[in-house]
């Protein structure tokens, strides 16, 4: 019975949180902003991409941001694997396979879904400079025939520790918004920069994240919730 209500509230949470994302999907969908902000971003670099292959974008921001977040999950699996033998890490186990579970698994999923949706990147367009026809993320999601640009992966690589607000409830920590605060700007500052090079669309950003955070929500729910009530 416990069980069942348990996975009862969960699948309720990501029914909410679905909507939620379906929702903001929608606004940015009728009011155009995929579009509105590419434009923006392609008129203020003169009519091409400029900062496509910028030193700041294309390395600095691209590339060391994606060694930086693989250097943390690195630093949390050897962390986990000492807790095998530091009895001062044996009790952050639990912790530790959650963090490395949950943001590897958010961007595994978006990985993933990059590979399915078959949606293209700003810079494909003739709008932006490149060969196709501008059609929106719905239509695009039913002609399936572009490149691998939805959801945005390096995006995860910063939502995906939205994990650690989820490790602050279990923690029962203050701390936790700053954590979500340092996670939001670190994602925000990966899309933007691919935007400004003419990578993604926002909404690409905008499932990435909730990707992100849908993946964190279930395996918190799975793996330190029960913890918490069997205490």
């Amino acid at each position: 019975m416990f069980l069942f209500k348990s996975n009862t509230g969960l699948i309720k949470k990501i029914a909410i949180h679905f909507a939620v994302l379906i929702f903001f999907s929608a606004g940015v969908e009728l009011l155009g902003l995929d579009k509105a902000i590419a434009d923006m971003i392609y008129k203020m670099e003169g009519g091409q991409w400029t900062l496509k292959d910028a030193w700041i974008t294309s390395v600095f921001v691209h590339q060391y941001g994606k060694y930086f977040s693989i250097s943390i999950a690195l630093t949390i699996l050897l962390f986990l694997v000492c807790s095998y033998w530091v009895m001062a890490l044996a009790n952050w186990r639990i912790t530790f396979r959650y963090l490395l579970t949950a943001s590897v698994g958010g961007t595994l999923v978006v990985s993933v879904g990059k590979t399915f949706t078959h949606v293209s990147c700003p810079w494909d367009f003739s709008r932006y400079g490149g060969s196709l026809e501008y059609i929106s993320l719905i239509e695009q999601l039913w002609v399936r025939n572009g490149s691998q640009c939805f959801p945005a992966g390096h995006a995860s690589a910063g939502f995906a520790w939205v994990s650690l607000y989820f490790v602050g409830i279990h923690l029962r920590a203050s701390w936790r918004w700053w954590g979500l605060i340092a996670v939001m700007l670190l994602g925000l500052l990966f899309g933007i920069s691919q935007q400004l090079r003419g990578a993604h669309f926002i909404s690409h950003d905008l499932w990435s994240f909730g990707t992100c955070w849908m993946v964190s929500l279930i395996c918190y729910h799975l793996m330190l919730k029960p913890y918490e009530l069997n205490q």
